[in-house]
């Protein structure tokens, strides 16, 4: 069965075949430092470097609770995971975490510190943090059906959404300090 959070794979190097700038097909070719192979333009020898996509969260809390949103949505319908998402071309990781909690919860939020960053084989970038609520009306959204307090005890961990999600719960768990992890 295939990581769920590779479903979130959009491009990969094999289906990049023809350049965004002038529609001349795709090669390959290594370049310098490192020699890795890339996809080049035949004809107007533009460089296509496929980077990962970003995606920021956060873990609400509140009166010893964390909120947890289950998703409405594949991948993982039906699982629960923290409010995040997609961070979008020039706006900073910490706006987008905080834009993502309110979208998907209804919840204003201050970012109180990073708590990890996760990253795995053909997925995106993970960047969480730790939030408290400054405001706003909890509700759910299209990409989820539910919005929840749960107390640390009470995680569903059979039922969590992605790989990331149960580790950065587990780091949140066990207290305070920055992660980088990835498999």
């Amino acid at each position: 069965m295939p990581d769920p959070e590779s479903s979130y794979r959009i491009l990969s190097p094999s289906t990049i075949r023809f350049c965004p700038l002038c529609a001349a097909p795709l090669g390959r070719q290594r370049f310098p430092p490192d020699h890795r192979e890339q996809a080049v333009c035949s004809r107007c020898g533009f460089v296509f470097y496929l980077s990962p996509k970003l995606v920021a969260a956060t873990i609400p809390e509140q009166d010893g609770q964390i909120l947890l949103t289950r998703r409405s949505i594949d991948p993982s319908k039906g699982k629960w995971t923290f409010p995040g998402g997609f961070v979008d071309f020039g706006e900073r990781m910490v706006d987008a975490a905080i834009r993502e909690t309110l979208e998907e919860t209804g919840l204003e939020v201050s970012v109180t510190g990073l708590l990890g960053v996760y990253s795995y084989t053909d997925s995106p970038v993970i960047v969480v943090y730790r939030a408290s609520v400054t405001g706003g009306t909890l509700a759910t959204c299209a990409e989820n059906d539910a919005v929840e307090w749960v107390k640390p005890a009470d995680i569903p961990w059979t039922e969590l959404a992605f790989p990331s999600t149960h580790e950065a719960l587990g780091h949140f768990l066990s207290g305070p300090g920055e992660r980088t992890t990835g498999r």
